[in-house]
């Protein structure tokens, strides 16, 4: 796998003695060792002194005067050499973050007067990016790990597989084109029998379904052994949703927006059926935007502002984009074949679940709908989790807090109250602590009945519960729904404990 294939370029940082380490910890500034290399008409100079202060920085110096600088707890040249092609070295400067698996750091100059930025992105686990001609000719690609499986679905980080992140020169920036290359995401795909532990399995199955070849991901799926391929059944629908923008992060990038604009969103075929599209929030300016990405003449096109909202100070899309409180969150199919999209809308201190048809240029918040109806039901179960857990954290409440958090209690019970007596799976709602859904789709889009089915961890409140952290358990929740001379309404809901765990035996 593509870790595998990575180790053999890993980047190289000081080697600290015990004495070093000891210093460290303790704050006594360490001696810095300063060394220089020629990269075309520019001094590349790194000041390193292993993980004591201060930071370790790598300079880009022309005539004497620092030009671009970047700097962590580890620093290194990766290479000095000219991938685009123009006659102008580039300079890849790596940065270490420090910690057991994480964190890199990728800065790619173009050694032009002033330097030009072309590449700035966290590698996470991804020690280095591999230069590599893909395509025949121009330009090299740079080849990475998209670490998105990392710890997921209950694996530990020594098995969690890194898909391949493939970053092209396209117009001047080198960006996240990965679903270019279908070739090189299916290079380290083997056989069902040769799985041997379950990351393996996983990235088998992930790199087909990312390259675009659900058939065969399905067959690869259902020749494994029955304790993988029933832990992949398991996680199927968090897997094909978790996948839905793989190679698109850098599409509004390619439409205009800013390379350190943050961004996160979902893919789907949202304008019409077969049609690779990329709903992203972007944040510029203080101010976060809901667009449509698309490609189109061979470049990637925005669409009109869908929504647009102020953008917290705190609000970190790369790491905490739940700051924002405002994203999108699933992508349905609907029986046109298009998708639908579902926003994660919780700026009113409550969740909400509005579901939005788009068009190339517009969206329209669905009211009359099947699917508005059960995201509905499951933004009422989700919101009481969210209170309920919350009367539990260890930060001290006032009195008013208190009352507060318990007067949000009986606003969500009553909302949900009424959607009990449909179920057969009995709780007392006042402990409902966990509710989450991962994934949803449609098995059943009819005129006037349909069905939505969705992943959820769901959990009660323990006895002698003492944090916010409540535990949970997978279920599938399934909604059935009818269309009356009222509208859209659900008939029956309930839950079934999912099965599938990778370590369950």
């Amino acid at each position: 796998m593509l870790k595998s294939i990575l180790a053999t370029a890993v980047l190289t940082l000081p080697i600290l003695s015990f004495s070093t380490l000891a210093a460290a910890q303790q704050g006594t500034p360490q001696p810095v060792e300063t060394t220089t290399r020629k990269c075309g008409a520019y001094t590349v100079q790194l000041r390193q002194n292993g993980f004591g202060d201060p930071q370790d920085t790598a300079s880009l110096i022309l005539n004497g005067v620092t030009l671009a600088r970047v700097g962590d707890a580890g620093v290194n040249l990766d290479f000095c050499r000219d991938v685009t092609g123009d006659g102008v070295p580039e300079a890849m400067l790596a940065q270490y973050s420090g910690g057991a698996h994480c964190c890199f750091t990728h800065t790619l100059y173009s050694l032009s007067n002033p330097p030009r930025r072309i590449l700035h992105v966290f590698s996470a686990d991804t020690d280095t990016l591999l230069p590599q001609q893909l395509n025949g000719s121009g330009p090299l690609e740079l080849l990475g790990g998209d670490w998105r499986f990392a710890y997921a679905y209950d694996l530990p980080f020594a098995d969690s597989p890194a898909l391949w992140r493939i970053y092209s020169d396209i117009g001047g920036q080198y960006v996240d084109n990965s679903r270019a290359y279908p070739g090189v995401l299916l290079r380290d795909v083997g056989q069902p029998a040769a799985a041997t532990r379950p990351g393996q399995a996983l990235y088998d199955y992930a790199s087909l379904l990312a390259a675009g070849q659900p058939g065969r991901a399905q067959t690869y799926l259902d020749g494994l052994p029955a304790l993988y391929r029933n832990w992949l059944t398991n996680y199927g629908p968090d897997i094909r949703q978790n996948l839905s923008d793989y190679g698109m992060s850098d599409w509004p990038t390619r439409a205009g927006a800013a390379p350190d604009a943050p961004r996160t969103g979902i893919g789907g075929s949202f304008s019409g059926p077969g049609r690779a599209e990329y709903l992203a929030v972007v944040g510029q300016r203080g101010m976060a935007t809901l667009r449509l990405y698309r490609p189109q003449s061979g470049g990637i096109v925005a669409g009109g502002a869908l929504d647009t909202r102020p953008q917290p100070p705190q609000a970190n899309f790369e790491t905490d984009f739940q700051g924002l409180n405002w994203w999108p969150a699933f992508t349905i199919r609907r029986a046109t074949g298009r998708d639908d999209a579902v926003i994660h809308d919780a700026t009113s201190g409550s969740v909400q679940y509005p579901v939005y048809r788009l068009s190339a240029t517009s969206g329209t918040a669905l009211k009359d709908d099947a699917l508005s109806a059960a995201a509905t039901l499951i933004a009422h179960l989700e919101a009481l989790a969210q209170h309920v857990s919350s009367g539990y954290t260890q930060q001290p409440r006032t009195a008013a807090q208190r009352a507060e958090i318990a007067r949000r209690i009986d606003v969500a019970v009553s909302h949900v109250q009424p959607a009990l007596a449909l179920s057969d799976f009995k709780f007392d709602p006042r402990t409902l602590g966990n509710f989450t859904a991962s994934a949803m789709s449609m098995p059943s889009d009819g005129a006037d009945t349909a069905q939505v089915v969705a992943p959820v961890t769901f959990g009660l409140v323990a006895a002698n519960q003492d944090s916010e952290y409540v535990s949970g358990e997978r279920y599938t929740l399934t909604v059935d729904l009818k269309k009356g001379a009222g509208g859209w309404a659900v008939t029956r809901w309930g839950l079934e404990k999912r099965l599938g765990e990778p370590y369950a035996q």
